[in-house]
Parts: C-alpha cells; structure tokens; sequence
C-alpha cells in the first residue's frame, strides 16, 4: 500500500458547520458551568445518547466524504485538540477527530464529542493560536451541551427530530450548500426565528468560552479576534458566497470588538511560532496543489534567492518532490533538514515515508526504529513503521504494532485498513474479515460489514470464544444501524 495514496474516490464535501441551538443571554451570563446532567435537556437528550447519535453521523460523513488520513497530520491535531480539551470544561473528554479534504474554510462539532477541520483551516490560518481559537470555540459547544439545550428551549423533544436534524446537516456536507440547507430548513421550519436567537446567543456563549479555554491552554486569546478579523477581510474576494465557516459563524463588528475586549482582560501571551504547525501546512499545501511541479520550481526559486537555509521551505520541497516521485530529491531534502535537527519526528518519518515509497524498506524500518526509540508509541511513527513492516514481509510484526496502536485509536478507519492488508499477506483470511468488517463499519457501511463478519464465522467454528465474539459483533452493529433512526 501507499500510505499517502490512501483515498477515497467520494463525492466533493463543502461542510457547513453546525451551529448548536442554546441558551438565551441571560441564561448565559449566569453560568459558564456544565449543564446539570438531571436537567430538562439531558431529559430530552442524554450524554451518551448524544455520543450515539454522533458517531453514527461521524461513519456518515465518512462514507460520503473525503478524509484526509495522514498520519503526521492526525497526531499534530489530536494533540493540539486535547491540550485545548483538557483546559476546556469537557470533564472527561472523549473526542472522534477527523480532517476533511476540503479547501474551504471550515471545522463543526456535532453532539458525542465528534470534531471536524477542513483542511482549508489550517492552510489559511496564520498562527497555530488561530487555528486553537477555532477548535476551543467548537469543544464550548460541546462542554456546554448547545444541541440538547437547543432541544429543549425549542420543546423538539422527539429522538427522530434529532436524528432528522442531523441528517439534514449531512445532506448538506456532502451535496454541497444548497440541497443540504434547504433540507435544513424544511426540518427546523416551524421555529426558525426563535433557532437563530437562540444560535447567536450560543456563538456568543462559545466565545467567551473558547477564550477561557485558550488563555488556560497558555495560548494567545487575542488569535480568536485575529482570525474573525482576516476572515471578515476575506469576504472582500469571495464574491457572493463567503467562506463556508461564515455561513453559520456570522463575524460582526461588534463579535470582533467583543472579542479583543475579552483578550484585553486575559493574562498577556504572544502567537507561538510553532515550527510543527508550520511544517504540517506545508504537507497539506503538497496535498492541495493544483500543480505540484511548477510549486517545485516556486520553492526552488525561494530557495536560491535567499541566503539564509530555509527550513519550512526544504520540507516543502521534500513533500513535493515525494509527491511527484522524484525521490532522489527528496531524500537529498529531508537529510539537509535532519543535519538541522537529527531527532525530530516529522524529518524521521518522512524520510521513512520516502524510502518506503522508493522500496527500501528495510532502511525505512531502521530509521522508524531509531524515531520509536525517542518517541515509543506514537501514532505517525507507528503507522509507517507497520506500513514498511508489511511491505517487507514481516507481517507479524506488522500485525502487533497496529494491534497495539488499536488499543488507543479503535476508530481509526485506516489501522483497520492496513491490518486487513497485513492479515491478507500473512495469509489469515480470518483476520482479513474483522479487520475489514471494522473497516466497513467505521465507514458507514454496516450491512458489508455484517457481510464480512458472517464470512469469518466459518473460520473461527473451532474457537468457541472467538465465534461468540464475532456473533455478538454482529448484533451489535445490527443495533448501531438505528442509531440515526431512533
């Protein structure tokens, strides 16, 4: 497999943001707590029906949708995405990440802890504090419940209205603006007037929120002003159609100017100038490019005007040249960054990723092992080294590292995908059908995954143990199947 050639040939996604429905302005100012779990929303809408309801909509969007699987891209964002929950209000957070192929910028929240980006946010932010302010306003929607809330200020207390709701956002995530909003309002018709006051107040609420969230996190407060700010100025080249996060994140004066009041009143903290940030723009602008080879002969030309080594510049470089195959390069790029600095995990796995794709994978796997070493278990490394792992033939040592990475990331689509392939070269058609049926699963489409399941239970007829696990398996997944029906 190539890794980075991993893609889905699906429909193209312009994702709107869901806007949670909420609590009135009074009602907000007195509290910046959780709402009560014995209160009317959670009467309405559990926490752990919320979660139901939000992955089954995550495996959705999955099969409609084009995902962006890097595993460096992954492990930057989850990080960054924690270490914002964990200054957030989300007690115990348990969040499902996932960046979409779009260039459009964006990111939702979606009831269940489940956190979405286009990978459009990153390459238009400035500072990862931008980026940060993003996210901590989407985990406010979360930690304070917006969406049961907004149940039941608007008395929706049917679970079908809930399912429908988010069914309409789907809609509109993959049939792309118009087709997904009208389903929207054909849904929320009957009290679209009191929805708007009640989103703006929760916008308002995810602010303030989100900027205590960012100043606990040691990150810049001011970013969230800043980003409204240069998205406001965008608007000025979009034409009619502003960019897709504005649709349902009206920027206003007033929104700024609260928001640089609120900063004002926050501990000072300047933009962190993160060099990781930097260098996982740089793989996103590779997997945007419209024309790979004339970037290459931009960045080139950077190089050469200039006296000084440019290091966002070089991996630039390395990505292109790894994009378009000319490998030589690319490894002649990657070793000048790792004279640079020789630990750094980003250099070390991609020049892992180079030699993987060049089939030197016996290399790959030294240099994968050196990274482990500094690094044990993390996620990016992981991936590749199970990649170079399996094309080299040791598939068993393939199949206990990505066992081992499954233990943390269940719901990662692409450790299933790699694990079926790792089993079918070992020759396990057992484990080729449970890896694939989770992988099936994870992508929304449950009924081939059953279909995988009952191919394994014939394989497994001698182990009563693992027939019994497949079996209630597939029950459980028949179950899951009316999560967004209920």
């Amino acid at each position: 497999m190539k890794l980075l050639q991993y893609r889905h040939r699906l429909a193209g996604l312009a994702l709107i943001l869901l806007t949670w429905l909420g609590d009135s302005p009074t009602a907000q100012a007195q509290t910046n707590s959780l709402p009560d779990l014995g209160d009317a929303s959670s009467a309405i809408v559990s926490p752990e029906q919320e979660r139901r309801l939000g992955r089954a909509w995550l495996r959705q969007l999955r099969s409609q949708a084009p995902i962006i699987h890097d595993p460096l891209l992954y492990d930057y964002l989850f990080n960054l995405v924690y270490r914002l929950a964990a200054a957030s209000d989300i007690a115990e957070p348990d969040l499902a990440l996932v960046l979409i192929k779009s260039p459009a910028i964006n990111a939702f929240a979606v009831p269940g802890g489940v956190l979405g980006l286009n990978g459009g946010l990153l390459l238009n932010a400035r500072t990862e504090d931008e980026v940060a302010s993003v996210i901590a306003h989407e985990l406010a929607h979360l930690s304070q419940r917006h969406f049961a809330r907004g149940l039941e200020r608007s008395q929706q207390n049917s679970w079908a209205n809930l399912a429908a709701m988010l069914a309409s956002v789907l809609v509109a995530a993959t049939a792309g603006g118009d087709a997904g909003m009208a389903a929207l309002a054909t849904t929320q018709a009957a009290s679209i007037d009191a929805q708007l006051r009640f989103s703006r107040a929760n916008e308002r609420e995810a602010d303030r929120i989100g900027m205590q969230t960012l100043t606990r996190a040691g990150l810049n407060p001011m970013a969230m002003a800043d980003f409204f700010e240069a998205l406001q100025r965008s608007m000025r080249y979009q034409g009619e159609r502003p960019p897709e996060f504005l649709l349902t994140h009206p920027v206003t004066e007033s929104r700024i100017t609260e928001a640089r009041a609120r900063a004002a009143q926050a501990p000072a903290q300047s933009s962190s100038d993160s060099l990781e940030f930097q260098l996982m723009k740089a793989r996103l602008a590779v997997e945007f490019a419209r024309d790979p080879s004339a970037r290459i002969q931009e960045l080139e030309q950077e190089k050469a005007d200039s006296d000084a080594f440019l290091e966002v510049t070089e991996y630039t470089l390395a990505c292109a040249y790894l994009e378009t195959n000319q490998l030589d390069k690319a490894l002649a790029s990657i070793d000048r960054l790792l004279d640079y600095r020789a630990h750094r995990i980003t250099y070390l796995a991609t020049k892992a990723e180079i030699l993987t794709k060049a089939g030197h994978y016996q290399k790959a796997i030294q240099i994968l092992e050196q990274g482990l070493d500094y690094s044990p278990g993390n996620y990016g490394l992981s991936v590749f080294y199970a990649d170079a792992l399996t094309l080299a033939g040791n598939t068993s040592a393939a199949i206990k590292v990505l066992r081992e990475q499954i233990t943390q990331w269940q719901s990662q689509p692409l450790l299933w995908f790699m694990l079926a392939e790792a089993y079918g070269k070992a020759g396990d058609r057992l484990g080729v059908y449970q890896a694939k049926a989770e992988y099936y699963y994870l992508y929304g489409r449950p009924q081939q995954a059953i279909e995988q399941l009952k191919y394994a239970l014939p394989l497994a007829q001698e182990d009563f143990n693992r027939t019994a696990r497949i079996s209630d398996r597939i029950q459980e997944i028949k179950l899951s199947m009316e999560d967004m029906r209920l």
